[in-house]
């Protein structure tokens, strides 16, 4: 390769290579600012350069050093790099590419950014320009249009930076520079422009982006309150965002996505991110007295109560943000869940029985994880009735609650309970372990029913084989003891696995009978 270059181009060092490419990126950017597939591939082979997976630090270091590096750098602006311009002569759509851009280039900065805050001023000084000048016109009668434009961009530009930095000095960098005065323009573009999903996706997207705490990036110091305030304005945008979209009404079916359940499923994104991240001590808002986190929760309930079931199936973002969602919920917020109206927890609890079917794993995963929460609470309920001291009479009045809805719609866990038995015996079981560990539980707690599913598959089958099953299903249980501990769940799991095969073999042991099937949901 290099005895070609050298001849063709004169390059004789993997220096002059660089320089070489580099250069190209530039002119590129500089020249082709209108023609999206060369800035789109440009930008590509930019980011590849600037990502450590698809270069050693060692070349990075030499990257960095070039010319034409340093030049974007401290030039990251419309006037060198057309493409950055909010012209009506390029699409919304165009300025996708304006977030792999920073990408690269915040991967660069950071090479031999440190603790350098004067650096990453520089750096950031085209944006505070731009959004000094949106705070400016914001309210004056200035082109709407211009500003919708700008915010775009911006956005967009802040995601790539937001999504390279992935250590905490970087990322307080980039909090402290946003937050206290930038932050509520984008919220109130989001209220102002709620109704165009070109604007608010983007703006939403950057929330999501700024709460993924990737690398422990938002590991504040102990003295910081910034995990609290990120999530307050999170609460707010999300908020915001939910309030006024659902005063849309109805949409037809070609709009509903893009107007609508895309927004709901990142801002779904967002939530689940903010409770997972291990940032926020989310008891500190009530203690106090503050109302963002009842408020976020209540947005999320009232979103989700716009959406039919059948549409949180369809759409795979959505689905795959709202089940990630509630599996966080009923892991550490499961006092929100049982106090949910009983309209809401069954849709709740049937959103999760739908969900179980499905073919993608990660929904149907987080699904038996959410169920097995649920179940685990209310079999732990129950063992304890009776035996609670007098000062947790609260959580066993929500356990109360809990169990009380259950007995009303006893239905509910026998469908789950027919559901998972159903997957195991007669499907390509993709997730056993996950299915295993609500499975324990709703036997558990159902018994008789489990009985009544035992005795129907066993009396579908022909005489031959009503034995063999009836064994497989007395090994199943051996073993098993009347409790959630995870001792007991393993050993059952372990049965289970051993269930699934030996009843395999003895529903395809008799050649001269007809394939048997059960449907164990009806």
């Amino acid at each position: 390769v290099y005895a070609c270059m050298s001849e063709v181009l004169g390059i004789t060092d993997d220096n002059h290579v660089l320089e070489t490419f580099v250069t190209k990126i530039v002119t590129n950017l500089k020249y082709w600012g209108r023609c999206e597939p060369v800035i789109s591939r440009t930008l590509q082979f930019l980011n590849d350069l600037s990502s450590l997976t698809s270069i050693t630090y060692i070349l990075l270091k030499k990257l960095v050093k070039i010319d034409a590096v340093k030049f974007m750098l401290k030039n990251h602006t419309s006037e060198h790099f057309p493409f950055l311009g909010i012209s009506d002569s390029y699409s919304l759509s165009d300025f996708r590419c304006r977030t792999t851009f920073y990408t690269a280039l915040t991967r660069l900065l950071m090479v031999d950014l440190g603790e350098d805050e004067d650096e990453f001023e520089n750096f950031m000084l085209p944006l505070t320009v731009a959004f000094e000048t949106v705070l400016q016109i914001f309210n004056n009668n200035f082109k709407q249009e211009d500003v919708k434009r700008m915010l775009i961009g911006l956005a967009r530009d802040l995601r790539g930076i937001a999504f390279a930095l992935n250590t905490k000095t970087s990322y307080t960098m980039l909090f402290d520079w946003m937050y206290p005065t930038y932050l509520p323009i984008l919220q109130n573009a989001v209220e102002r422009w709620y109704g165009e999903p070109a604007c608010t996706t983007p703006i939403l997207k950057l929330m999501a982006e700024l709460m993924q705490n990737r690398s422990q990036r938002l590991n504040f110091d102990v003295s910081s309150p910034n995990g609290i305030l990120l999530f307050r304005e999170a609460s707010k945008m999300v908020c915001t965002y939910g309030n006024q979209i659902l005063s849309l009404g109805s949409l037809s079916k070609d709009q509903i996505y893009p107007m609508k359940l895309k927004g709901i499923s990142i801002c779904y994104s967002a939530l689940k991110s903010a409770l997972c991240g291990n940032y926020v001590s989310f008891g500190v808002f009530k203690l106090y007295g503050d109302n963002h986190f009842d408020n976020v929760l209540q947005a999320f309930v009232k979103m989700l109560l716009s959406v039919s079931h059948s549409d949180l199936l369809q759409y795979r973002k959505l689905s795959q943000s709202y089940y990630p969602l509630l599996e966080c919920l009923t892991q550490d917020h499961m006092s929100f869940v049982i106090n949910l109206e009983p309209p809401v927890l069954m849709y709740v609890l049937t959103s999760i029985s739908e969900g179980l079917t499905t073919l993608d794993t990660v929904v149907s995963s987080s699904c038996c994880t959410s169920l097995d929460y649920i179940v685990t609470y209310l079999f732990k309920h129950i063992a304890k009735e009776g035996k609670k001291p007098l000062r947790c009479r609260e959580a066993t009045q929500a356990g109360q609650r809990l169990l009380h809805f259950m007995q009303q719609n006893p239905d509910v866990l026998q469908q789950m309970m027919s559901v998972l038995m159903n997957t195991i015996v007669f499907e390509d079981c993709r997730n056993q372990w996950s299915v295993s560990r609500p499975l324990l539980g709703l036997i558990l707690l159902n018994e008789k029913y489990f009985s009544e599913l035992r005795a129907s598959l066993i009396n579908s089958q022909p005489l031959p084989r009503q034995e063999v099953l009836a064994q497989c299903f007395r090994n199943l249980m051996e073993g098993v003891e009347q409790n959630l501990s995870i001792k007991n769940r393993d050993r059952f799991t372990q049965n289970l696995s051993v269930f699934r095969r030996d009843v395999a073999e003895a529903l395809r042991s008799d050649g001269n009978t007809e394939p048997c099937s059960l449907d164990m949901m009806s």
